[in-house]
């Protein structure tokens, strides 16, 4: 029994960052128009993984490590990439969007495997019935 609840564990560390880099790309988008802005991002690593990347954002700041729940760690990090445009914004539209749309794809998901698991649970808790 443990191992389900393990397995819900993680499956709610995901619904959590697709949460929280959900709310890092509308902010992308929110400053579209704001001259300078950098878009941010937010990255999931495991604790052994070879190289954690962390980077300078356009005010200065180190991007910072977060929630290291479930053994993972995320990791905000400038994803401004080379395209700027004359104000130095360096946001684009259809990117952002696309990121958007694939993490509400990923959040959808992981929301529907965790309602099979409680169904599972249900299920089994009412022996069989």
């Amino acid at each position: 029994m443990a191992a389900d609840f393990s397995t819900i564990d993680k499956l709610g560390t995901a619904l959590t960052y697709h949460r929280e880099r959900q709310t890092v790309l509308a902010g992308n988008v929110a400053n579209l128009d704001t001259p300078g802005y950098r878009p941010m991002d937010l990255e999931r690593h495991s604790p052994d993984a070879p190289q954690i990347r962390m980077v300078t954002d356009a005010l200065g700041q180190t991007g910072t490590v977060t929630g290291a729940d479930a053994g993972e760690l995320v990791t905000t990090f400038d994803d401004g990439g080379a395209l700027q445009g004359s104000d130095g914004n360096a946001v684009t539209l259809e990117r952002e969007m696309a990121k958007i749309d694939a993490n509400r794809t990923r959040y959808a998901a992981n929301t529907e495997l965790v309602s099979r698991r409680f169904a599972m649970m249900k299920y089994a808790a009412g022996d069989g019935a």
